[in-house]
């Protein structure tokens, strides 16, 4: 046994179902990276002589490795890798400030830190700051080049998958951090198994093709690119990741490709709208767009629907590794501003405070119940069970169904910003404020903005006697102690305290909107 297989049959291990997607499709394109373009058969093959790799610097089933890299065939090849060595991947934010990533290295305790070349020495110091004894680099030894490892890794991984127990379905797979509701971020969880679902999910609701082409666009970092790198294989379709962003890049790989589908987010999308090349783009492969991460625009849907090109409104979370609900292409615009129906194997209620559900048409708790949500926060019990309770995963968003069982969101009772797609939690940009020596109280708020969404924004109270900080000095001081996307871009000044209720906790309702 390889250690992805049992006397049952397959075990749906992530590395089984690269292993399974080479054995029937090895000559098909499985990455296309730039000029990079691999077959399943040689990413299995690379993917082999990392996991071989890894056995040799010593990473066994459960130790952690973290990753700083943008999007990169070499990511996808450590995904794979790490799953048939049964290690857990935690794929660093590459936005975040070093303080922040410091933070998630101390929680997280990596064996290994596995880094882009651009990064390198970020990797440096973000290591000797956490004790972190290997630091690899994606061009360097032993981490083998695609040319390489079509050939004479087999034997090598083989040789070393039998020194530690089969990879089972119920093992921990990724780490992915989000961001504090409390000031600190939480290391959600998932399994091979709740991988193994989230394509599920999709596949049995998505049309995804074998042989498609999708472009993985979406940051690796974030559980919405990691779902699409586990979904390609499962679907046997090719994965196409554009090095960057760049709209007008991207029309040129969409009609060069022949790209079927991809996910983004809606700042995303109204950057290709407004690409100088969009109206005479050759997107006539495009079957759709599916855009989350933040409420789409019914605009936005109607411009693309011009275009011939459906862009379907869909919602989850990190917890539940992507997919809760989605409006289909055929009603992508009819039901434009809704969140559409639950994924085929998941389940979506609206739950009360003491989480009996709701009847249609009545605001309350979004909750999801599915096999793909993660497993629990990262050595936080209390924080997982708060999250389950009542046997629900309770999102903390807001929302109501209507009598077609259509979600709608209503609001955000963690109150979270969401700017350009990435969460941004008050309290931990708070904390960060009230640091500053001129500030005694500090609100972060999220403003309307035509390019983001939403911005955040610092209400503050300045000591007496002091300057108060304006927009530019405030961000000198947030520099490397925040993402730049988490810092306020607008400063508002009260005269007098901020509301507080009795037990000193502030009432963000009561703040000037």
């Amino acid at each position: 046994m390889t250690g992805a297989e049992s006397t049952t049959g397959p075990v749906p291990t992530v590395g089984a179902l690269l292993e399974r997607r080479a054995l029937l499709d090895r000559d098909t394109p499985g990455i296309v990276a730039g000029s990079l373009r691999l077959s399943f058969g040689q990413l299995q093959a690379w993917a082999e002589a990392v996991a071989a790799a890894l056995a040799a610097a010593g990473v066994g089933k459960g130790d952690r490795i973290a990753v700083l890299s943008r999007n990169s065939a070499e990511g996808v090849a450590l995904c794979y890798g790490a799953a048939r060595r049964g290690a857990i991947l935690c794929n660093l934010n590459v936005r975040l400030a070093a303080d922040e990533l410091a933070w998630i290295l101390a929680d997280a305790e990596p064996a290994l830190l596995i880094a882009h070349p651009d990064f390198a020495g970020l990797a440096g110091t973000l290591a000797a700051r956490s004790g972190i004894g290997q630091v690899w680099q994606f061009d360097e030894a032993p981490m083998p080049p695609p040319e390489e490892s079509a050939a004479g890794c087999a034997v090598a991984a083989t040789a070393v998958s039998c020194d530690q127990a089969p990879v089972a379905a119920a093992d921990p797979l990724l780490l992915v951090y989000t961001s504090g509701t409390t000031g600190r971020p939480k290391g959600a969880v998932m399994t091979h198994a709740g991988m193994y679902w989230v394509s599920a999910t999709m596949a049995h609701t998505l049309d995804y093709r074998r042989r498609d082409a999708s472009l993985i666009p979406v940051p690796m970092f974030h559980v919405g690119g990691m779902s699409f790198v586990t979904f390609f294989v499962h679907a046997g379709a090719t994965a196409i990741l554009p090095p960057a962003w760049e709209p007008a890049a991207v029309l040129e790989l969409i009609a060069a490709e022949r790209i079927n589908h991809f996910f983004a987010v809606p700042a995303m999308l109204q950057g290709l709208l407004g690409a100088p090349g969009f109206a005479r783009a050759n997107l006539s492969s495009l079957r759709w767009i599916m855009a989350g991460g933040a409420p789409v625009p019914p605009e936005l849907i109607r411009d693309f629907g011009r275009r011939g090109i459906p862009v379907m409104q869909t919602y989850g979370t990190t917890e539940t590794a992507g997919p809760a609900t989605v409006v289909d292409v055929a009603h992508a615009e009819a039901n434009a501003g809704s969140a559409g129906l639950p994924f085929f194997h998941t389940d979506v209620r609206i739950a009360n405070a003491a989480g009996a559900a709701l009847p249609a048409d009545t605001v309350g708790e979004i909750q999801v119940r599915a096999p793909h949500l993660f497993a629990g926060y990262w050595r936080n019990p209390a924080a997982t069970a708060e999250a389950f309770a009542g046997g629900w995963y309770r999102t903390g968003d807001l929302g109501s169904l209507d009598s077609g069982g259509y979600l709608r969101i209503r609001g955000r009772s963690r109150d979270v910003i969401i700017s350009g797609g990435e969460n941004i939690y008050p309290a931990e940009v708070e904390a960060v404020l009230e640091t500053h020596p001129s500030i005694v109280e500090a609100a972060v708020v999220g403003r309307q903005d035509a390019k983001w969404g939403e911005v955040p924004a610092a209400v503050i109270v300045s000591r007496p006697g002091a300057a108060a900080p304006d927009e530019a000095s405030l961000a000198r001081f947030c520099a490397g102690k925040l993402a730049r996307f988490k810092i306020p871009k607008r400063v508002e000044l009260s005269e007098t305290p901020l509301p507080r209720n009795a037990a000193g906790k502030l009432l963000r309702h009561r703040l000037p909107t």
